[in-house]
C-alpha cells in the first residue's frame, strides 16, 4: 500500500515541478526504485542482497522496456514514462495484495 501511495505522490511532485537536485532523486525513486521493489516483492527470494539486486535489475529492466516501447511508438516522453512507471507499480502493488489474499 505504501508503495502505491508514494508512486502516486512522487509521479504528480515530479510532474509539477521540483528543484533540480530533488526532481533528479524522486525520479530515480519513480522510475527505478518504486517499480522494482513493487516487482521483487511478487518473488520469493528471501535474501537480503539478493532482493537488492533484484530491485535495481527489475526497475532497470522494466524502465528500459517502457522506454524502448515508447520510443518505436514514436511517442516517447519523460512525463509519460513517469506516469507508465507509477503505473507499473501500481499494478505490481496491486498483484502483491492479491498474492497475499490467497495465501
Amino acid at each position: 500500500m505504501a508503495l502505491g501511495l508514494a508512486a502516486i505522490a512522487l509521479s504528480l511532485v515530479t510532474l509539477v515541478g521540483l528543484p533540480t537536485p530533488l526532481q533528479a532523486v524522486a525520479a530515480i525513486a519513480i522510475l527505478v526504485l518504486l517499480p522494482g521493489q513493487a516487482l521483487a516483492r511478487l518473488t520469493p527470494v528471501t535474501d537480503l542482497a539478493l532482493g537488492a539486486l533484484l530491485v535495481l535489475a527489475l526497475g532497470l529492466a522494466a524502465l528500459t522496456a517502457v522506454s524502448t516501447t515508447m520510443f518505436y511508438l514514436a511517442v516517447w516522453s519523460w512525463q509519460a514514462c513517469i506516469i507508465t512507471m507509477g503505473v507499473i507499480t501500481i499494478l505490481a502493488c496491486i498483484a502483491r495484495a492479491r498474492q497475499e489474499a490467497t495465501s
